[in-house]
């Protein structure tokens, strides 16, 4: 007691540090689970201060329970929403005078946090597919095209229930996926890379450091970056990527961000600013064919334990982010092709954290990328 009286601040120290401590191994396969951690040379309290950097707080380390339990009602209810939606959609078949469709769209009105509005009804949703003859005006099926022309708008808007939830809505389906997949991509060499630049989070450090793509293209990429911060991080002194496009002439731009994004705003919000990045870079270097890269998904184990960062709320945004191309400058290619097992997870023999690459097998995702250029005809 003593010692106590005498030393209260030291005491405090000691106690907070403790305190730090035991979040940031609590978190560690929770909401921390995507930082990179190295317990020889890192204090686990560190985790905890990165996670503050990116919005994420310490409470919500004891809301992942509570977050499975709503994310599976939240899987009921979308299961009803279909059902409804498809008797919305055989009753809009039987009233052909009708131009809206009543009682079958899972959609919140008002000023629905983040969310944006879908435009005039007309199409019908069940699943991923799209009943009807049009997706925001572009024909889907007939003489003309298979596909849309042009930027896809959302199916529907996120529910409340999603956002508070952090379910990242499949508010797109798969036409931007299966459209950007008719595109016959070119086998090409490592020299293909040499005006290339490769822009990422962490997923792309080890792109960097473990092939020989840095022999050839130019990395902006840093741990735990985002949609969000792309155009304004500074690499390490190397300086921001408007300054890397300004002073170098690339012909292909590669972004691969969106894991360190999953359970902040909604599929609008990150889409919105998706596509903002995406536009900005197309401006900066209007000759430049830009690669939007699906996001990897995380291994089984990961998704079957995470109400955040699993398949399902990827795979919505990689739906959402895939409406960006248009195959002619803007391409989408999904390495998940290469990395996943048969379930669709990433291979739990190619990781060893659930989310990243083992070194060796960052080669798979070189070699996807050899597998889909785009040469001038």
């Amino acid at each position: 007691m003593k010692f106590i009286k005498k030393c209260p601040v030291f005491i405090l120290l000691i106690s907070t540090g403790l305190l730090f401590t035991i979040i940031g191994i609590g978190g560690r396969n929770n909401i921390y689970a995507e930082q990179e951690y190295e317990p020889l040379t890192t204090p686990a309290m560190a985790l905890m201060f990165r996670g503050l950097n990116e919005n994420k707080y310490p409470w919500q380390i004891f809301r992942k329970e509570s977050h499975e339990v709503m994310a599976a009602n939240m899987a009921d209810a979308e299961e009803a929403a279909d059902v409804s939606s498809e008797g919305g959609a055989l009753e809009a078949e039987k009233n052909q005078d009708s131009n809206t469709e009543e009682g079958g769209a899972n959609t919140v009105s008002g000023n629905q946090p983040g969310s944006s509005s879908s435009g005039e009804a007309g199409a019908a949703v069940s699943g991923n597919s799209v009943s009807g003859n049009t997706v925001s005006g572009n024909s889907v099926t007939g003489e003309d095209s298979e596909f849309p022309k042009g930027r896809l708008e959302p199916l529907r808007e996120s529910t409340h229930e999603e956002y508070v939830n952090h379910v990242s809505a499949d508010i797109y389906g798969d036409m931007g996926v299966k459209r950007a997949a008719s595109f016959v991509f070119d086998k090409v060499d490592e020299s293909y890379f040499d005006d290339a630049l490769f822009i990422g989070d962490s997923r792309t450090v080890g792109l960097r450091d473990y092939t020989d793509l840095s022999e050839h293209a130019d990395f902006y990429c840093e741990t735990s970056l985002t949609i969000y911060k792309v155009m304004e991080e500074n690499f390490k002194g190397k300086g921001t990527v408007a300054d890397a496009l300004a002073a170098n002439d690339y012909g292909k731009i590669y972004l691969m961000v969106g894991i360190n994004e999953l359970g902040r705003g909604t599929t609008e919000d990150f889409m919105a600013k998706y596509t903002e990045v995406v536009d900005t870079l197309h401006e900066l270097a209007p000759e430049a064919k830009i690669f939007i890269q699906g996001i990897m998904r995380v291994s089984g184990e990961k998704n079957a334990s995470d109400a955040i960062f699993n398949n399902s709320n990827i795979n919505a945004r990689n739906n959402a982010i895939a409406t960006l191309a248009d195959n002619e400058q803007f391409f989408y290619i999904d390495v998940n092709e290469a990395v996943c097992d048969e379930e669709g997870n990433l291979n739990g023999e190619y990781t060893f954290d659930q989310i990243h690459l083992l070194g060796v097998y960052n080669d798979l995702w070189k070699q996807f990328l050899l597998e889909h250029g785009v040469l001038e005809e």
